[in-house]
Formats: structure tokens, sequence, C-alpha cells
């Protein structure tokens, strides 16, 4: 059985909240997997929430921890204090940013209902929260959390395309549907979209852009293919290739236009899978 990470607080009580293999009610989800970050993939999900109950997400070993406390002449890295554990099947899963002085120390072998460490706002963090990374050693991939451990993000709001653009030499132009352009040199394709969770934009679990109803480009952000320690995203994308130069513009590819009219859609999935599309046209001069 497979249970998530936090102790939630409700009436002033804590309380361990499971429905049968995963802790589901009041979970803060708020960062998604595979999400942009400068200049790489946000390599998991993360869960709000300062100085609450982690536990592992299922049975396993503790095979390395960093404890600032213990430590606070030794470099901080990004992740701050940390601990990975092993499980069975290859299967590891990390913890990041875990609040120094916390880490339980005194066995190896844990279980899912241990406590293992409290959330925390170490290493580069802007608040108290819980970064889980989930690797499948054998497989060479790296996992998203959500799906790995059965957990609905609980958005009722729909995911939003802000719009399809063009990508000339000099100029990002939001399409018009059925607008006229004259351009005979080669232009980038961009969507912009994302998530919404309580207002707040994420990442999305499926980006498809289409031109003139051929698929283009196709990002499933459910897993990355770890290679030379380098993540592609599936199936054999890199940062690069997803992202613009800003969040949630996602690369839809490159074309020279011939006269005459083109068609452009996007379709995009949340990781409640809700999908939205939006369609656009350009009239080539």
């Amino acid at each position: 059985m497979k249970y998530l990470l936090m102790v939630l607080i409700l009436f002033s009580v804590n309380i361990n909240i499971y429905s049968q293999n995963v802790m589901t009610d009041n979970v803060r989800v708020t960062s998604t997997f595979g999400e942009f970050r400068g200049d790489h993939f946000h390599n998991g999900a993360d869960f709000g929430g300062f100085q609450k109950d982690i536990h592992p997400i299922e049975n396993g070993e503790i095979s390395f921890y960093f404890d600032q406390d213990e430590d606070p002449t030794r470099q901080v890295f990004g992740v701050g204090s940390v601990m990975f554990i092993e499980h069975e099947n290859d299967i590891r899963s990390y913890y990041y940013h875990i609040d120094p002085g916390s880490i339980e120390k005194q066995f190896a072998k844990v279980t899912e209902k241990d406590v293992v460490a409290l959330t925390g706002n170490s290493g580069r963090s802007a608040g108290g929260h819980l970064h889980l990374t989930i690797e499948n050693k054998k497989e060479g991939i790296v996992v998203d959390p959500l799906n790995y451990l059965n957990i609905d993000k609980n958005s009722d709001q729909n995911p939003l395309i802000a719009g399809i653009y063009l990508r000339t030499e000099n100029n990002l132009i939001q399409i018009r549907n059925k607008m006229n352009m004259r351009y005979n040199r080669e232009i980038k394709l961009f969507v912009k979209a994302y998530d919404l969770l309580g207002g707040i934009p994420m990442g999305l679990k499926n980006v498809k852009i289409y031109i003139n109803d051929e698929l283009s480009r196709d990002y499933s952000f459910t897993y990355f293919i770890k290679r030379d320690n380098i993540y592609y995203i599936a199936p054999n994308y890199t940062f690069e290739e997803v992202y613009g130069v800003d969040a949630h513009y996602y690369r839809g590819g490159v074309f020279t236009p011939k006269p005459g009219l083109y068609n452009f859609k996007a379709e995009i999935t949340d990781f409640d899978d809700k999908t939205v599309v939006l369609e656009r046209s350009v009239i080539f001069r």
C-alpha cells in the first residue's frame, strides 16, 4: 500500500487521513511534475505545508540523508536537507527541503506509517513544502508522483489555453482566428497554456499541437527518461525542445508557410484528466 506524505491539520488537531491506499483529503498540491524551472524541468511534485509529518511512499530503507543541522558549515544545495529511500522493484523516493533537525536517524528500515521527517523550507525554497521525486531505476525513468500515488489534484477548474502564437524574426504574434499575414520565411509556433489550481498557474499532463491536422508535438508529462543525467520528457524531448523562454509557452514546431490557409490546434490535458481544445487559423499571403 502507498501512503502520501502529510499529516493534515483539521480543527487544530493533527490527523492522518487515509482513503484505502493514499491520503487524499486536503492534500495541497502546490506544483506539478514537468513544470518550467528556468533551465530545467521540475522533476517531482510539491506539497505545501510547514513542519508536517512526512511518511515514506511505501516500505523501504533509508539509503542517504543530509541534515543541515548536523553540519551547518557544509554547503547547502538547492534541495536543502534531504532523504533518499530505497523500495522494492528498484523504486527510489527523494524528499527535499526537509526541516533541519527533523530527520529520524534511529532506524534505516522504515514503513509507510513511520514519520521520517518534517516538511520544511531548507535549500532553495520559497515556503514550507515537501518536494517529492520518485525514480524507477530499473526502467531508467522518473515518474509523476501524483500518478504513482493515484492522487487527484482536486481542482474543479479547467486548464486554460491563453493563446496560439507565431514567432517571426522580430515579433511574437498572437493568432486571431482567420487572420491574414504576409510572411514567407521560417516561423516558430508556440502555445501558451497552463493548468489552474485556485487561480495559480501550474503545469500540464499532456500537450498536443497540430499544424493542418498533422500532429506536430505531443508532450507527455507523466515520466522523464533519465539518460546521462539529462531528463527527456516523453517521448524524447529535452527541456530546450519543450519550452520557450518563459513558463507555460510550449514549442509547437517550425515551418515555412506557403500561400494559403493554415489551421493550428492545441489540445491540453491537466493532471485531473480535464481536456481543453483551441483552434486558430491564418491565411498566409
